[in-house]
């Protein structure tokens, strides 16, 4: 094997362990970031829940009426 692919084949195994920090969070997790007093609804934090939505306890959670 040359000599200049050992140091990238050695290193190789970062890729995978640091790829997902990349990413964001999931939605869910940024649940507990509202401040008190506020829910979350569509990914922002509102006093109320707005039209369409349910509201239950620190979230809001849109109510499908086609059913």
């Amino acid at each position: 094997m040359p000599a200049p692919l050992r140091p990238a084949i050695r290193g190789a195994w970062l890729l995978p362990v640091l790829l997902p920090t990349l990413w964001p969070p999931p939605a869910q997790a940024q649940w507990a970031n509202c401040p008190p007093g506020t829910k979350e609804a569509a990914g922002a934090c509102v006093r109320t829940c707005p039209g369409g939505y349910e509201d239950r306890g620190t979230v809001c959670v849109y109510r499908s009426e086609s059913h």
